[in-house]
């Protein structure tokens, strides 16, 4: 990297773009829709993006309160050196979303995207916990954005300024001083937030510059197209992680930004041919096998062409996945967090888990023991550190996440779930719900499933029916017993579905919520339908007194 800013490299991401500016002028860093329904493709390239920062930071300095006693966050981390001012985005555009929040931190603060799928409560809660002091919205949710910040005492709403890239390069564009020798990497960059797209709560996980890079590379190659949201990290870590790795990133020709449909992904890999690698969610690759899996048609020879299609943000049921690679698409799981950077974990596929992993080290990578070959991956002195900063040297960070070993003492562990997502059932044997899920989820009969039983005698089984594909109930209710009767095959007798009442099928009309993930929100719906499901266990025991089982 070039040394004549007078650093040896660049030590934020707007530092980065100005690098790259500097080395690599021309090259593409960011395709996208603009207007965001768009139908074709437009470019940045990396002098383009740095000179729109500098134009955005020189008129944004003249709208934003300066960061001083009563502006900077109160509820920073304290091993953030500097506390920043914390400024909050709503918007409708990802590209003018991300430029904004870089040319933000271009003005020494900290931002942080807000999905507008989360809940106005939600909003207000993550606000406060960041001690957000400024709130810039788009046209399209200023009014609400003003809403919300009249329940926060002391933050600023502030009107996005609306541009259009390309026309505002025609321009006379705006320049803005700012010191390119200084080194930010302890400062905050970026505050992620979790999901909490409802009634529940977002939880904000604070970046320094440092944190993240010091943390790649990943997974950027030439072009990644990615579908993740901007909002939780999973589209804007892979923007910043192109411009860190001289790449180029991608997102959707998508008619709505939070909502990509699979002809829309097909879409934009035939407009952009130099896409070589895919981030998607489980759910996508299971509907891409169901959909297209039996024609292998143009779709399928799209996804072959691609260096590699990565799964991310959950886990792909190992059938699914062993039926992409049959079809020949390099399918890979890829896991991280965005709590802690790159977990140390290297993916060694074996001829029985897809999605096998072994440790890198025996230092930063620790097992705590739950239940038989069940473990939970423990980080000790985390390498790279997010909403962590206040792990101390030498702490540990409890990942929450749940391994099985196997085969038993190998030395080779395959991820079975979320800690938190454990059933444990009133005779307190645990059921990981996402296996079963991932096993029943493809019946045709099933629009969406999610296995309950916290304190409960055992699991129990909530069913959507997909009722354009069922004609008689009753059928639809044997063949999917039929189906479980088999997975039970494989699980501990505690934690199969042990009787035809334990499924619970939902009147039609009743939907199981679903997170922008696309995974089951298994609290809604918990508490949406806890009258069906305490009739369930009620017509269970009628029917199989729990002595008898």
């Amino acid at each position: 990297m070039s040394s004549s800013t007078g650093l040896p490299k660049a030590t934020s991401f707007h530092q980065v773009i100005a690098y790259r500016a500097q080395e690599l002028p021309d090259h593409t860093w960011f395709y996208y829709p603009e207007p965001a329904n768009a139908a074709h493709y437009r470019s940045l390239t990396f002098k383009d993006t740095d000179m729109l920062l500098d134009h955005l930071a020189a008129q944004y300095e003249k709208l934003l309160p300066i960061a001083d006693s009563s502006t900077v966050s109160k509820t920073a981390p304290a091993s953030i050196p500097q506390p920043p001012l914390v400024t909050a985005t709503l918007c409708s555009s990802n590209v003018q979303l991300l430029l904004t929040g870089l040319a933000v931190q271009r003005l020494q603060h900290a931002y942080a995207h807000i999905s507008p799928l989360n809940s106005d409560a939600g909003i207000v809660s993550l606000m406060k916990s960041v001690d957000a002091k400024v709130l810039i919205a788009d046209n399209v949710f200023y009014e609400r954005a003003a809403s919300l910040a009249a329940q926060v005492e002391g933050i600023h709403i502030v009107r996005m300024i609306k541009f259009d890239p390309v026309d505002e390069l025609k321009k006379d564009l705006k320049t803005f001083a700012y010191d390119k020798t200084k080194d930010e990497g302890s400062y905050c960059s970026a505050i992620l937030h979790t999901s909490g797209t409802t009634s529940s709560t977002p939880k904000p996980i604070w970046h320094t510059n440092k944190s993240f890079l010091e943390g790649l590379p990943l997974v950027i190659r030439k072009t990644t197209l990615a579908l993740g949201l901007f909002y939780h990290g999973m589209a804007g870590a892979v923007a910043l992680m192109a411009a860190q790795m001289a790449g180029s990133m991608a997102i959707p020709l998508a008619k709505d930004c939070n909502h990509r449909t699979l002809p829309e992904v097909f879409n934009s890999l035939k407009a952009l041919q130099n896409v070589d690698r895919l981030m998607i969610y489980p759910i996508l690759a299971e509907t891409i096998l169901e959909i297209y899996g039996q024609t292998n048609g143009p779709e399928i020879e799209y996804l072959r062409r691609l260096e590699s299609v990565e799964v991310w943000g959950g886990k792909l049921s190992s059938e699914v996945a062993r039926a992409l690679l049959d079809l020949g698409i390099n399918v890979r799981t890829v896991f991280a967090s965005t709590e802690v950077g790159l977990f140390p974990l290297r993916n060694e596929p074996t001829e029985e888990h897809w999605d096998s992993f072994v440790s890198k080290n025996d230092y930063h990578c620790k097992w705590e023991h739950i239940e038989g070959d069940q473990y939970e991956l423990l980080i000790n002195d985390p390498p790279v550190l997010g909403l962590n900063l206040g792990v101390p040297q030498g702490g540990v960070f409890r990942t929450n996440d749940v391994f099985e070993e196997y085969p038993s003492k190998s030395g080779k562990y395959v991820y079975i779930g979320r800690r938190d997502l454990m059933l444990i059932h009133s005779n307190g044997i645990n059921t990981n719900p996402v296996p079963w899920e991932n096993a029943l989820r493809p019946l045709e009969e099933i629009e969406e499933c999610q296995l309950v039983g916290h304190g409960r005698r055992g699991p129990g089984l909530l069913i959507e029916l997909n009722w354009s594909k069922v004609e008689d109930e009753e059928k639809a209710r044997a063949t999917i017993w039929a189906a479980i009767e088999e997975y039970n095959k494989t699980v501990l007798v505690s934690s199969r579905v042990q009787h035809q009442e334990a499924m619970f099928i939902l009147p039609r009309g009743s939907h199981l919520e679903r997170s922008d993930k696309e995974t089951v929100k298994r609290g809604v719906n918990i508490k949406k339908f806890e009258q069906e499901i305490n009739q369930g266990y009620q017509n269970w025991n009628r029917a199989a007194p729990f002595a008898k089982v």
